[in-house]
């Protein structure tokens, strides 16, 4: 389960680059309660959907796949359609394996209107000498989609067990699914209209210019489309990444046609100087200067941000760093399991 979390917590650094981490939460994760996991394998007894008792640990996990469990929370479909992407490319390069294709309930949600993105991964896990391939599932979903899971099962099926839901029950949770699932695509659109806001205020007017104030702010916090800075009267401001690549260009450190990431020329807690504009859509921070050691950065390889706009990792440069964070991970493992089989003293 830990290897899964971590393995998964590479995938969504991946997909998110440097930002707002909690945008992808890898943290829930179950083991399945013995008695709820011997009682589901007496339903599909009872139900012919298996023929008889699994007597030993393979033969359960063949029965219940959904043992080791990991549940990804995603802030919106965006990061979850990112993340799903992310996690098709990892599988190939980590050495894991999906143990059955996933099942997309977003793309094609349930009657219910039950929508996640379901698959089931291969881990290896050693111990003593011999490996295990665990199947652990994961499923990966919008907060709101969590919630919606989280309603309906407690109303509908923990009440009293031994009710079962009627047309209405299942009308009302689809309605409910249907209405959370616009509140999520109306969240993406918000999203989508206030980055396009930060790639359209990247330049002053000539007006905003000549009456620019200028102030010293400092940084708090930097990502690849912008950064974040606050004057010493505690106003937050933004500043543009069109602005920050206009000083690299004049300083003569990339070219016009170079892409920068932000966050590779300002870091947190960098104190500017900047000219201060003050308009109706917002407060914008125009660097005079940037740090010294982020004029001679020069362009990023990764090619996320060109003058606001946003770009994908290069192919082989954010995959090799993921790659060396699974070998780690691995070696971490094999570190553990030595240790647990009495040779805590050799080397």
């Amino acid at each position: 389960m830990t290897t899964t979390q971590v393995f998964l917590k590479q995938v969504a650094d991946e997909a998110i680059g440097v930002g707002d981490p909690s945008r992808i939460d890898c943290r829930s994760s179950r083991i399945k309660d013995p008695k709820r996991a011997e009682a589901k394998i007496r339903r599909k007894l009872r139900d012919e959907r298996i023929t008889e008792l699994p007597c030993d640990g393979d033969s359960i996990e063949a029965t219940i796949a959904e043992i080791v469990g990991v549940k990804v929370l995603c802030k919106s479909t965006r990061d979850l359609e990112i993340f799903k992407e992310e996690l098709t490319q990892s599988v190939s390069t980590s050495g894991y394996r999906f143990a059955e294709p996933p099942d997309d309930y977003v793309a094609a949600p349930k009657p219910s209107g039950y929508r996640a993105y379901h698959a089931v991964l291969e881990i290896p896990s050693t111990l003593a000498t011999k490996t295990h391939l665990v199947r652990v599932e994961v499923q990966v979903k919008t907060r709101l989609q969590d919630s919606w899971s989280e309603l309906t099962h407690e109303d509908m099926y923990k009440p009293g067990e031994g009710f079962k839901p009627t047309g209405f029950h299942r009308k009302v949770a689809r309605t409910m699914a249907d209405l959370l699932s616009t509140v999520d695509q109306l969240a993406d659109d918000l999203a989508a209209e206030l980055e396009t806001q930060q790639d359209r205020n990247t330049e002053p007017t000539p007006e905003e210019a000549a009456s620019a104030d200028t102030t010293v702010v400092t940084v708090t916090r930097s990502t690849p489309r912008y950064a974040l800075a606050m004057d010493q009267d505690g106003q937050r401001g933004l500043i543009p990444a069109r602005s920050v690549k206009s000083q690299l260009v004049d300083s003569g450190v990339i070219d016009q046609d170079d892409f920068i990431d932000v966050s590779d020329h300002i870091a947190e807690g960098n104190r500017l100087h900047v000219e201060r504009v003050d308009n109706e859509d917002g407060v914008f921070y125009y660097p005079v200067s940037l740090p010294p050691d982020a004029r001679s950065a020069g362009p990023s390889l990764q090619g996320k941000t060109s003058a606001g706009g946003h770009h994908g990792p290069a192919d082989g440069i954010g995959r090799s760093s993921h790659r060396r964070a699974l070998v780690f991970s691995t070696l971490a493992q094999v570190v553990h399991q030595f240790c647990r089989c009495g040779h805590p003293g050799e080397e």
